[in-house]
């Protein structure tokens, strides 16, 4: 909209910033690194914990294999003992075997040789048809054949070693499970001769592998090399149909793992995964079997790692929380920054770019390189201080924000509108040369403010003065183009407001001028250029002397006489009437102290004296340093001063009206709203602007105006003084009209000091003492 260069600014402060986007980038190679090492740790602790255990069954296998490695090892032992024994007997026949080992001797020498070895059941001689020679079990021996058992079969058929390890049967003699150990007997010519055999109670082995200490869902097992469960912890349920076909474990998975031990699938250890060794017996196709639930193991390394795996998260939170409220305060001051930035550069009550706004645009436009051509308009309301102090700042500030408005229609794509303050606005138009585009553009704005304004109800009629400066003609630093566009608008505004004037030499010219004069004009006060003269105020009735008004004259050793009106809007301007307003109380007031006591003096002051504040303390010091009685003194204010700060203004007349001290509103029917005056600030006296005054013979309708002036003194008990009086019948008429005091050219000029001191010396009262 209007502040669409400010707004694309804001636009670019509330993007991520470069220290976001680093701080963002650490921060995520932060969290990262945290979460890599987290893995990495729960990794190698994971890696850690299986190998711990690996290792922890790994040493169970080989305690285990160790162990059942010797009882079978000393079996066997026990067994080739036995052999050898019948060997030695020169047993050669089924009949010389049965003779040497069915007596009650041989039965003793077989209990003999087991009575060490607590692991060994029984031992039991079978010939080579199978039927039972001799067992420990009992003597004599029962009358049992174990031809179809498997053992006595692999021992039968010379397959394999003279030792042999079954699977488990169930014993006919004890009736229960027993894991067996056979060895062949031979004669000397290695003919089959028989079988001697070692049992071992299965529950023997099983009570044995309960002794390692695992997880409550372990499983450790004596297999047979194809799989076969020799006995197992915890052991398995026993089943007497099972022998034919005995319960097998994956021998290939099994014996398959590596030395180190391995996770094997579910289904060959039960119905989950486990972490299991296997150690394999140095001289019996058989193995140890350790193993512990994938899940039991599983269930540790998340204890281990799950604190990490916790520090970790809490960590990346808390540098994602640490980082996000500190992005988000980032984002909140910069969105401030940016509030403040906007707010800084933008016009609150219209939403226009303000002052700096609009400085910033022309430096951007200057910046580096040959000046942009572009044109400044000044844009100032014309008489907008008497509506916004007639009618309310309420209906002023309205009427500023429908001029913006109305202004920004006008804009073309290549200007930006500025309010620099009050009711002084700005425009700067890129790509403006010619002085005729320029000024097309600023009449459409004058033009623009010829329908009225509709604020509240009511129809408001404002006309605006346009300066205008352009660049690089009337200057390429902002400084120039700035002088020149208000040289430009005070043209404007002297050749009689509602218009739009462009800037020439000749202003320049002008305003050097100006400033010369402003420097004489301190000089004239350093130097005591400045006089007083005074006019005389003649009563209409008596025609005698009533008073004087003082008149500020300056006479400079170079120019001359320079009239009022060309100085005095200067001093106003520097300040410097500030100064002579005091020197001027003071001055008259010494002076008048020198007239008749009814004799008054009437003292012109300026608005700035009450912008300044300072006026009551210097007519109240007037009076005390000459000791002028206030009821003498008169001061004569224009509408101009009433269009001020109205209720500081009233207060401050009010105070003088108090004191005895008379007000006079000048120039009375120029203004705008005088009437209301009148009774708002009690006003004493009226005086009849000299314009009226000029036409009063010629001109019917300024005589009837100043009859209407005069009948309007006359009944809010005002008196009246008519000034600029020049001719006879100009005083006649007013005289009829019932106007009380005259002043002019006809009466009597402007008089030094001591004239006018001689002046009122005629004027003495005949009866005053002298």
């Amino acid at each position: 909209m209007l502040l669409t260069l400010t707004q694309q600014q804001d636009s670019d402060r509330v993007t991520i910033s470069p220290t976001e986007i680093a701080i963002s980038i650490i921060d995520t190679l932060l969290i990262v690194f945290i979460g890599l090492f987290a893995i990495s740790t729960a990794t190698q602790l994971r890696d850690d914990a299986i190998e711990k255990q690996l290792k922890i069954e790994t040493s169970l296998a080989d305690v285990m294999t160790d162990e059942f490695n010797h009882s079978f090892q000393a079996t066997e032992l026990v067994l080739a003992g036995v052999a050898e024994f019948l060997k030695s007997r020169g047993v050669e026949d089924q009949v010389a075997l049965a003779a040497n080992m069915t007596t009650e001797p041989a039965n003793e020498m077989l209990r003999a040789r087991i009575s060490g070895l607590s692991f060994i059941d029984a031992l039991t001689l079978i010939d080579q048809t199978g039927r039972v020679l001799a067992t420990t079990r009992v003597w004599p021996a029962p009358a049992f054949n174990f031809g179809d058992r498997q053992y006595f079969k692999v021992m039968q058929s010379m397959a394999g070693g003279p030792t042999y390890l079954s699977p488990p049967i169930i014993g006919r003699i004890a009736g229960g499970p027993n894991l067996v150990l056979s060895h062949r007997l031979t004669t000397s010519s290695d003919r089959f001769l028989g079988v001697i055999n070692a049992a071992t109670d299965q529950t023997y082995f099983a009570n044995q592998l309960a002794r390692v200490d695992l997880e409550p869902d372990s499983v450790v097992a004596f297999i047979l090399d194809d799989g076969t469960i020799m006995a197992q912890s915890p052991p398995l349920p026993l089943d007497r149909t099972a022998e034919a076909n005995p319960p097998r474990y994956d021998a290939k998975a099994l014996l398959g793992l590596p030395q180190a031990g391995g996770l094997i699938p579910a289904g060959v250890l039960g119905g989950r995964e486990r972490y299991t060794a296997v150690r394999r017996f140095a001289n019996f196709p058989a193995a140890i079997v350790v193993s512990v639930a994938a899940g039991a193991v599983d269930d540790e390394i998340r204890r281990t790692t799950l604190p990490i795996i916790i520090a970790s998260l809490v960590i990346c939170t808390v540098i994602v929380i640490v980082t996000g409220l500190w992005g988000r305060q980032l984002r909140r001051d910069r969105q401030q920054s940016s509030l403040r930035y906007r707010q800084a550069r933008t016009d609150t009550m219209t939403g226009l770019a303000n002052r700096l706004c609009f400085v910033e645009w022309l430096e951007r436009l200057n910046k580096g390189g040959p000046a942009t051509p572009f044109a400044l308009y000044f844009v100032d309301l014309d008489y907008f201080k008497t509506i916004n102090d007639t009618l309310g700042h309420d209906i002023g500030d309205k009427l500023l924000m429908a001029v913006a408005e109305r202004l920004t229609e006008t804009l073309t794509p290549d200007a930006k509108l500025a309010r620099l303050g009050g009711d002084e606005f700005a425009i700067v138009r890129t790509g403006v040369v010619e002085e005729a585009d320029a000024l097309r553009f600023a009449d459409a704005m004058v033009t623009a403010f010829r329908r009225p304004f509709l604020i509240d109800g009511q129809q408001l009629s404002v006309s605006s003065s346009i300066g205008v400066s352009l660049c690089p003609r009337d200057g390429s630093d902002l400084v120039s183009l700035l002088k020149n566009a208000d040289l430009a608008l005070f043209k404007a505004k002297t050749d009689g407001r509602g218009l739009a004037r462009v800037f020439s030499s000749d202003l320049a010219q002008v305003a050097e001028t100006r400033r010369k004069l402003q420097i004489d004009l301190e000089e004239a006060w350093e130097h005591g250029q400045f006089y007083l003269v005074y006019q005389p105020i003649f009563e209409t009735g008596s025609h005698r002397l009533s008073g004087f008004e003082a008149l500020l004259r300056w006479r400079h050793p170079e120019r001359g006489e320079v009239p009022p009106d060309q100085f005095i809007a200067v001093a106003e301007e520097t300040g410097l009437i500030i100064r002579l307003g005091a020197w001027v109380l003071e001055k008259a007031c010494a002076d008048a102290m020198n007239w008749p006591d009814r004799l008054f003096v009437s003292i012109n002051l300026s608005p700035v004296q009450f912008r300044d504040g300072a006026i009551e303390a210097q007519v109240k010091r007037a009076l005390e340093i000459t000791g002028l009685p206030s009821r003498r003194l008169e001061l004569e204010i224009t509408e101009s001063i009433l269009l001020q700060t109205g209720n500081e203004v009233q207060s401050i007349l009010a105070k003088f009206r108090a004191s005895g001290i008379s007000i006079v509103l000048d120039d009375f029917g120029t203004g705008y709203s005088s009437l209301r005056y009148l009774v708002d600030f009690k006003i004493d006296r009226i005086k009849v602007d000299r314009c009226f005054v000029v036409d009063l013979v010629d001109k019917p309708e300024s005589k009837a105006i100043v009859q209407a002036i005069l009948a309007l003194a006359a009944s809010l008990g005002l008196k009246c003084t008519a000034e600029g009086i020049e001719t006879e019948e100009q005083a006649a008429i007013l005289s009829q009209g019932g106007c009380s005091h005259l002043q002019g050219y006809l009466l009597g000029r402007p008089l030094p000091p001591d004239t006018a001191l001689d002046l009122t010396a005629e004027a003495r009262d005949p009866l005053a003492p002298s």
